[in-house]
């Protein structure tokens, strides 16, 4: 009896290659980043059955032109010209539409590694018990200095605290939560979202991911991180932008707290605090009441030494000591913020919803 013996590569090959993908990236208004985004796609290493669905999230004229032209010339693009909706719904409405055995879940201002798609795909090829890998977005070579600056912050431990390894490469494929994936490089089994629908919460100002996430790992959905699974994001190019990101990242965690209570870590809570203590200054007045300030500034000052050192921009110190306490600030701003609209919405609806009072008897 003939028996063949093959190769772990070539039982790898085979098996990747049994799995079929569908990319998905919503966008609107960032022709030139899309453009870029879907050259390096096109570039890479793509399985033989493969469909790209690109959501244009409302009217776009130049985008939809391009898109359009493009699925024309290519069968494997499909374009979708949605009217504006939030970015979670405009992924809901390429999903509707998925074939995949495999989605693979990308913004429209990144590029890839040549690699990404094929080394995802092995990973589910090898572990059948793996649903959702996703890897680091690192901050592009060509990036300008704050933008640097910005990729340091968040990827630092202190700047981002446990979620930082969505924002470097490091360590080895391990088993992890929503902590260390993120949405603009995630890939999940079709089979983890088929009974899901809608797939993402529209009602979320951000962070849709960790929503999902979460319940697929209280259903003990096997999920991991790889280092080396790496696309590059565009930072934020000023102070303003990098602000309104986090505040909005800030946002979203209260947002995700409210459906699904237990992802709240008490860390996610320390820049709360933080800004209570700093409005309490100006009623509080004592030397040893200034000493947590003090601390803190000596670990920004830390910090930011650390990351001019170890990335070899001595330069980038003075503005690092900046991006840092904006950064937690933005968060916090953005946690009490959301805290207090759900606080105002929960009362405009009890009082929508109490009965009308009854007048006393005369």
């Amino acid at each position: 009896m003939f028996t063949e013996t093959l190769s772990d590569a070539t039982v790898t090959t085979e098996l990747r290659e049994a799995l079929s993908l569908s990319i998905v990236i919503p966008t609107h208004g960032r022709l030139a980043s899309l453009q870029k985004c879907l050259a390096s796609i096109f570039a890479s290493e793509l399985p033989k059955t493969t469909e790209l669905l690109v959501a244009c999230n409302g009217s776009d004229p130049a985008t939809e032109d391009f898109l359009r032209r493009l699925s024309a010339s290519d069968r494997r693009v499909h374009l979708m010209e949605l009217e504006r909706c939030s970015p979670a719904d405009a992924r809901n409405a390429a999903l509707g539409k998925a074939q995949g055995d495999v989605v693979y879940f990308l913004d429209d201002d990144v590029t890839i590694a040549p690699d990404l798609f094929s080394r995802a795909l092995n990973t589910f090829a090898l572990r059948p018990e793996v649903d959702v890998i996703g890897g680091p977005n690192l901050t592009p070579l060509d990036s300008t200095t704050f933008e640097q600056c910005v990729g340091h912050v968040l990827a630092s431990p202190f700047g981002s605290a446990h979620v930082c390894d969505r924002y470097r490469a490091t360590g080895v494929i391990r088993r992890t939560d929503d902590r260390a994936l993120i949405l603009c490089n995630l890939a999940i089994r079709g089979r983890a979202l088929a009974s899901r629908h809608p797939v993402f919460g529209g009602g979320l100002v951000c962070n849709e991911e960790n929503l999902l996430l979460g319940l697929l790992e209280l259903e003990n959905r096997v999920m991991l991180h790889d280092p080396g699974l790496i696309v590059y994001h565009t930072r934020r190019g000023t102070l303003k932008g990098f602000f309104q990101q986090v505040f909005r990242y800030g946002r979203g965690r209260w947002q995700n707290t409210q459906h699904l209570p237990e992802s709240l870590s008490p860390i996610f809570m320390v820049p709360v605090f933080f800004l209570v203590y700093l409005l309490s200054l100006t009623f509080v007045r004592s030397r040893w009441w200034m000493l947590p300030l003090g601390i803190y500034l000596s670990m920004v000052a830390m910090f930011a030494a650390i990351e001019a050192i170890r990335n070899r921009t001595p330069r980038h110190f003075p503005l690092m000591l900046v991006l840092f306490p904006s950064c937690h600030l933005a968060y916090a701003g953005g946690f009490v913020s959301q805290l207090g609209l759900s606080v105002r919405d929960a009362v405009k609806s009890r009082r929508r919803s109490a009965p009308d009072a009854v007048p006393e008897e005369v």
